[in-house]
């Protein structure tokens, strides 16, 4: 019974959110897609389905791979994504899949018959996305269903404790949890969850190599300073660069790089910023070039509330200090270790004029956060090795 008023939930969502939501949004793209997916039929014996929803679980996922393909190097993996971003990362850095498609809508007469053709050994959610026909489909198939880089805000604990009825048969089809850290173990014990499906393997973002991507030709000088808004929201660009103007207008060689999470805004951050010392990047994939070139790196989508933050660890293992907003309730282990390791701070949009103009103007201190940052991305490497580990045992 509940799969039935599920279902109806799941249209009645789609009904109500596609005409903003899929048709101008980020998912309008895959919409065809995953109404109507056709899964492929793998020739090989065994069969691993890595999922991810958008581009940074995609990067994530990425780590997994060459260890899944050492192991078991006839194996057919098979890597689905929900967005259009994390569908071209994808297939852009996961050469080693057999087959990359976006993810079907959670129907059960749509994805009852795509799992029923896949039939994955082992399907890994990266960080989450729990799909209720999906688990029970991939479990009704003899498949084991396992979280890689588990996480769980807050606000999603509160909210599946308010709704057991749905969340225990959900977490119930999962197999074993591979956790970011302590803080997500507890509150997946607080959901019921038996210790011994937890484990803490850290974080697969970790493991990301350090790569600039795609080079950038930018209006840059001899002797000038780089500060990098990266996957900047609604509203933090005019919040940030309000902060900024004073070392704008007292350094001309002070340069500031602006890079929109989403490309659907590129336009419109475009046309709110006009000035000769702020560039607004308007590419996919060179955010990670944008950090290099960086004195310092501002990192968004946690001084606006509703994102929850981003990857801040990037720019940290380049050895750039890493600055970042309260709001990042998504990306708590994150903000824990970075803060803790000394290669970050948390600031409000306030208090930010004082810390960059400390690291601006103080060689020695940006010098030891910078390798604040370095030591510990070489501390916190593994976590792809230890999470394969775990998960291949439900291969057996």
């Amino acid at each position: 019974m509940i799969r039935f008023f599920y279902d109806i939930a799941i249209f009645a969502l789609l009904i109500l959110f596609s005409p903003n939501f899929f048709f101008k949004g980020k998912y309008r793209k895959s919409l065809a897609a995953r109404l109507k997916g056709k899964a492929p039929q793998g020739d090989k014996k065994l069969v691993i389905w890595l999922h991810a929803v958008s581009m940074g679980e995609t990067k994530a996922l990425s780590t997994l791979v060459p260890h899944i393909r050492r192991s078991h190097p006839d194996a057919f993996i098979f890597v689905t994504t929900v967005t259009e971003t994390g569908q071209e990362e994808a297939k852009k850095i996961i050469s080693e899949a057999d087959a990359i498609h976006y993810l079907p809508f959670d129907f059960s007469w749509v994805i009852n018959p795509f799992v029923k053709i896949l039939k994955p050994d082992l399907l890994i959610l990266v960080e989450g996305d729990y799909w209720l026909n999906l688990l029970i489909a991939v479990k009704k198939e003899g498949g084991k269903v396992v979280v890689a880089n588990g996480k769980l805000s807050e606000k999603s604990l509160k909210r599946y404790l308010a709704f057991r009825s749905f969340s225990r048969p959900l977490f119930n089809t999962v197999d074993h949890f591979c956790l970011q850290g302590e803080t997500y173990l507890e509150r997946f014990l607080k959901l019921g969850i038996p210790p011994e499906k937890l484990t803490i393997t850290g974080n697969l973002k970790f493991d990301i190599p350090a790569k600039q991507g795609k080079t950038l030709s930018l209006p840059l000088e001899e002797g000038d300073k780089v500060i990098t808004l990266g996957s900047t929201h609604e509203g933090e660009e005019t919040l940030l660069l309000k902060q900024l103007a004073p070392f704008l207008a007292k350094d001309p060689h002070l340069k500031v790089l602006v890079v929109p999470r989403h490309p659907e805004r590129f336009k419109r951050v475009k046309s709110l910023i006009n000035h000769p010392q702020v560039t607004v990047i308007d590419q996919m994939g060179v955010l990670p070039a944008c950090y290099a070139l960086s004195h310092l790196a501002i990192v968004g989508g946690s001084f606006v509330k509703g994102v929850g933050g981003h990857d801040v660890f990037e720019p940290a293992k380049m050895g750039v200090p890493s600055l970042f907003g309260p709001y990042m309730h998504t990306q708590v282990e994150l903000d824990r270790a970075l803060t803790q390791a000394g290669a970050g701070i948390k600031v409000d949009a306030a208090h930010l004029p004082a810390i960059v103009e400390k690291l601006l103007n103080d060689p020695k201190l940006h010098e030891e956060m910078g390798e604040r940052g370095k030591a510990f991305a070489q501390k916190a490497v593994g976590a792809a090795f230890r999470t394969w580990n775990i998960l291949s045992k439900n291969l057996l």
